[in-house]
């Protein structure tokens, strides 16, 4: 009893000090250099050895992003973290099925990370992380929850350097982004984040990056330092992007070949053992006010007794509109085929898998995943200036096949195909705002309303969701 009171008062005490940090940053707003690069998402891609010229030292924390070690600096060190408090209110989730909170509930995240350079050829990176859930009826998810672990602690071994171009090995627990984060993302979305127990090989030139690696993926838990990876699911892989080919506009690729093996995959069609192995391609670019994402997957392999045939044709095309001193407008629409199984009854499968989505690719409440799903999803930004912006959307969604049924955004089956001949499966229009202090914080404040279409009405409760959410988040 007394080390749960204690353990209930430290997360308390925490979060008071985390609010005081936050309201002092908000009543007195800063903005550093213009010119200064803005935080990372993967905050081991920051680089603050700029920071060594002391004209250049702008910033509140500037002591503890650049920490010489050495009188020739060649040993540094540089200390940074993140804090997100987010509440959130879903009603009818799942559209009814199941557990329902009618109050809404509290998320907490910590993340803190130090970055050691010992020369030009070894690096080690550390970032610990923490998540609390409160007030939520049915507790906590399996994504909500973590009371102190190791999210990443990898070392880089720089092996090979010349002429800008070079040759790392990067081992030991680490997040792993590639391309447009569609299908291989470290989980931002929910208030715990996704990294591997992995070994990856990193060649760089100015033009290309080249990865080939080999990984677990971490599985959460809810105590201090009790994240494992397990045998049950590992991936693979060589992902390479060229960037600006020579071409009269500008035009990048990804190429890449991924694989995956699952002990225990599930799908409508059941549970099997998955080897699954997949190609791809990204095209993208700008041209003029135009910008444009293009994705095409191929995927092949076994699932129990029988084969695997599956793709994905992704795309997001934007037109950026400037406004004449009330910032810019951009307009986009993204349309999406993922594919599902064209019958459950044979062995063949051809359910696409989407590895470890990007769920805010979707939405923020990211209701159904990428299996089995059409959608189109016309949006609109609206950036006034360096503290205001405004996105509205709405996400139109259909079953590929009808044979096979809907499933999270975790890969998980959520209702099966069997019981409705129907495709469509809802709209959801959505309205986030977003305002942004400083460099350091900014507070977000989003509405969903997902209108349930005939499928869900036949196959699940079938109730519309409304979600309401805000997020403040604060880096440094």
């Amino acid at each position: 009893m007394k080390q749960e009171t204690a353990l209930t008062f430290v997360p308390s005490l925490v979060s008071h000090l985390i609010w005081g940090v936050l309201l002092t940053f908000i009543i007195f707003p800063s903005w550093a250099n213009a010119e200064r690069p803005s935080f990372n998402s993967s905050r081991y891609e920051e680089n603050y050895q700029f920071l060594h010229d002391p004209k250049l030292r702008s910033d509140f924390f500037d002591p503890i992003k650049y920490i010489p070690l050495n009188q020739s600096a060649s040993v540094y060190m540089s200390l940074g973290g993140e804090t997100r408090q987010h509440f959130e209110y879903i009603d009818n989730n799942n559209w009814g099925k199941g557990t329902q909170d009618q109050n809404g509930y509290y998320l907490q995240r910590y993340l803190a990370h130090a970055d050691l350079h010992l020369g030009k050829r070894l690096r080690i990176f550390s970032q610990f992380m923490s998540g609390i859930e409160s007030g939520r009826n049915g507790g906590p998810r399996s994504v909500d929850k973590d009371w102190l672990d190791l999210n990443q602690a990898f070392i880089d071994f720089k092996l090979w350097e010349n002429a800008g171009q070079s040759v790392t090995l990067r081992a030991g627990r680490q997040e792993i982004v590639f391309g447009s984060r569609r299908f291989f993302n470290y989980r931002e979305r929910p208030n715990m984040r996704l990294s591997h127990d992995a070994l990856t090989g990193i060649f760089r030139t100015p033009q290309w990056d080249v990865r080939a690696f080999g990984a677990r993926p971490v599985t959460l838990n809810q105590n201090s330092f009790d994240n494992i990876s397990g045998k049950a699911k590992s991936v693979w892989g060589l992902y390479g992007v060229r960037r600006k080919l020579p071409v009269n506009f500008s035009l990048n690729t990804d190429l890449y070949y991924l694989g995956l093996h699952d002990r225990d995959a599930t799908f409508d069609q059941g549970q099997e053992e998955e080897t699954r192995q997949t190609l791809g391609t990204r095209l993208w670019g700008k041209f003029k006010n135009i910008d444009y994402n293009f994705e095409f997957l191929y995927q092949f392999g076994t699932f129990g007794q029988g084969n695997i045939h599956a793709y994905a044709l992704a795309s997001d095309t934007g037109y950026t509109l400037p406004l004449n001193g009330w910032g810019k407008l951009r307009l986009s629409l993204r349309a999406d085929i993922y594919s599902g199984d064209d019958d459950p009854a044979d062995s063949e499968l051809n359910s696409f898998n989407p590895f470890f989505p990007k769920g805010k690719h979707i939405s923020q409440l990211a209701a159904s995943g990428l299996i089995n799903q059409r959608d189109l999803h016309p949006r609109a930004t609206w950036m006034l200036d360096k503290h205001w912006s405004f996105t509205t959307s709405t996400l139109f969604i259909w079953r590929d096949s009808l044979n096979d049924g809907i499933y999270s955004i975790g890969n998980g089956l959520l209702h099966s195909g069997q019981s409705s001949r129907a495709r469509y499966v809802g709209a959801q229009p959505e309205l986030e705002v977003k305002y942004t202090f400083n460099p350091h914080l900014d507070l977000k404040g989003i509405f969903v309303y997902f209108r349930a279409g005939e499928f869900l009405k036949q196959a699940s409760p079938g109730r519309d969701i409304t979600y309401l959410g805000s997020m403040l988040t604060f880096r440094f």
